[in-house]
């Protein structure tokens, strides 16, 4: 099996891709002179220095959870959806590991109904979607629904991409625009590709 070396999705135009490892600071900066482009910088000065510590605390969170990419929708501020999607990558490459197949199968069982296997790009995995309360003490200010798609990386010992999904709605994770944002974000998981070494060399 060829190894991969990265991914690749299709998102909507007005979604933005802010690389969490590399480059964070450049891709923030390019955002907001998007973003404020039709402004002087004296007019905006501190709505950007306000989003753009905004983005940097984002980043951070990502990276702690071993983040590979944050996506945002990034539009007019009326159009801006209540959502964000991050990928994470994790390595153990413990060569005794199980086989991935057994690892999902757990996952599965201990998912209280919230999972479902799922087959992107060749590569079987979990998608599983729950909803949240509020945790003040941690910063969440708001009830979100979340949905994951779990890929094990094919031909590594013991590696595996997470993507994460989350959206408050409308205010509440129940509501017809929280499932609908949820729609979306398995439309975008549809376009999955791995990206293999040989593509890159």
């Amino acid at each position: 099996m060829i190894p991969v070396s990265g991914y690749r999705l299709v998102v909507p135009r007005e979604w933005r891709k802010i690389p969490v490892r590399r480059g964070a600071d450049r891709a923030i900066a390019a955002l907001l002179d998007e973003a404020f482009a039709k402004h002087s910088r004296d007019q905006v000065a501190q709505y950007r220095r306000e989003l753009a510590n905004r983005l940097q605390s984002l980043v951070a969170q990502a990276r702690q959870n071993a983040g590979v990419d944050l996506y945002l929708p990034f539009g007019r501020p009326e159009r801006n959806l209540p959502a964000s999607f991050l990928v994470s990558y994790a390595e153990f490459g413990k060569p005794d590991a199980p086989d991935p197949r057994h690892v999902l199968a757990e996952v599965l069982a201990t998912s209280a109904g919230a999972g479902e296997p799922v087959e992107l790009d060749g590569t079987s995995g979990l998608r599983t979607e729950r909803t949240y309360d509020a945790d003040p003490a941690r910063d969440v200010d708001h009830p979100s629904r979340r949905v994951e798609y779990i890929l094990p990386v094919p031909a590594t010992p013991d590696s595996w991409l997470v993507s994460s999904f989350s959206t408050v709605g409308e205010g509440d994770p129940d509501d017809r625009t929280a499932k609908l944002l949820c729609a979306l974000f398995d439309a975008i998981m549809g376009t999955f590709r791995w990206v293999r070494q040989e593509e890159t060399a």
